[in-house]
């Protein structure tokens, strides 16, 4: 339980850490900016994969109503 707390502690920070990093900046960290960043880049594809997996998820309820729903992935 002890090792689970600190990983919630320690997830944001990484985060931030690693947006503050990916600006390649000489300047000291804003771990405000650094953790807004991280959100606008991060949360966007988070929730698209959330969807993605709940229409999965969903697809042989719709299929049982008649409804297909197809997910097709391209790599760009």
């Amino acid at each position: 339980m002890f090792i689970v707390g600190w990983y919630y502690l320690l997830f944001p920070n990484i985060l931030a850490h690693w947006a503050y990093l990916s600006r390649a900046t000489t300047d000291l960290p804003d771990w405000g900016e650094a953790a807004q960043i991280a959100f606008q880049t991060l949360f966007p594809q988070l929730l698209l994969y959330c969807f993605l997996l709940e229409l999965e998820r969903m697809r042989p309820i719709a299929l049982s109503d008649g409804i297909d729903i197809q997910l097709n992935r391209c790599k760009i």
